[in-house]
């Protein structure tokens, strides 16, 4: 009786020891959970926007002195309503800074875009003067500098070249009226600049991407001649000026990798 009270008083002692030795089981999970990588705004890309513009356009009028009508000057305002697509690429070179390039073509359809203007005639007598000017396409090819203030949030600013097509058109309406007008129509593609700035929002840190953007072209003007009709008398030389335009707009792109 006495070896078996001391045999369990034994055990009491070894046998934390021993479990002490062995130390604690270690849980081996049968998988390791996924790796999900960080966003990054690396990749190429694709999309698709809509917004609206306005543009601002100076205009001049000169005329042979056998007109009777003295040089005039004004303005061609205009609202538009624009869509179309964009392509480009990012590399985030330098968390949190972005760099990338970018080409875009935006479809112009112009709800206003004319003006028409009461020439003073010289010396005497009356004359109107109509002048136009639909803004058909605008195309861009621009860099781009972000800085990404979160995984999902790149702001950036953007700037390039900027060619715009464009259809003109001017009928001068002289003292002695018409049909001895002098009317001219034509299209001209002018290069420029763009420069903007804008924010792309990647809300689910995965290949879509929503951005909101405003842009500023400054596109070169155009200079015209129009002749009386059945001759080839110059009866005015319109100018187009320097067209600015400015835009808004909002779209969605899909990034490649």
């Amino acid at each position: 009786m006495r070896k078996f009270t001391f045999g369990l008083a034994l055990g009491a002692f070894v046998m934390p020891a021993l479990a002490a030795d062995l130390g604690s089981p270690v849980y081996t999970p049968l998988y390791a959970p996924p790796i999900v990588p960080l966003f990054s705004w690396t990749g190429c890309y694709i999309g698709a926007d809509i917004g609206g513009a306005m543009s601002d356009q100076d205009v001049s009028n000169t005329s042979p002195p056998v007109t009777g009508q003295a040089g005039a000057t004004g303005t061609i305002h205009a609202n538009n309503f624009i869509g179309g697509g964009y392509a480009g690429c990012n590399y985030q070179w330098s968390s949190p800074w972005v760099i990338g390039i970018e080409g875009d073509y935006t479809g112009v359809a112009r709800t206003e875009g004319g003006t028409t203007f009461a020439a003073a005639p010289s010396p005497g007598g009356s004359g109107r003067i109509a002048w136009t000017n639909t803004l058909d396409s605008i195309a861009t090819v621009r860099g781009r500098v972000g800085y990404a203030w979160s995984p999902g949030w790149l702001f950036f600013a953007t700037g390039g070249g900027a060619w715009g097509r464009s259809s003109y058109s001017s009928i001068d309406v002289f003292p002695f009226g018409c049909p001895l007008c002098g009317a001219t129509s034509f299209s001209n593609t002018a290069s420029g600049y763009v420069v903007g700035a804008g924010m792309d929002w990647a809300p689910w840190q995965n290949n879509w991407v929503i951005r909101a953007e405003y842009l500023y072209y400054n596109l070169n003007g155009a200079t015209g001649t129009s002749v009386f009709p059945g001759t080839s008398a110059v009866a005015a030389n319109p100018a187009w000026n320097n067209m600015s335009i400015q835009s808004a707009r909002i779209g969605l792109s899909y990034k490649f990798w």
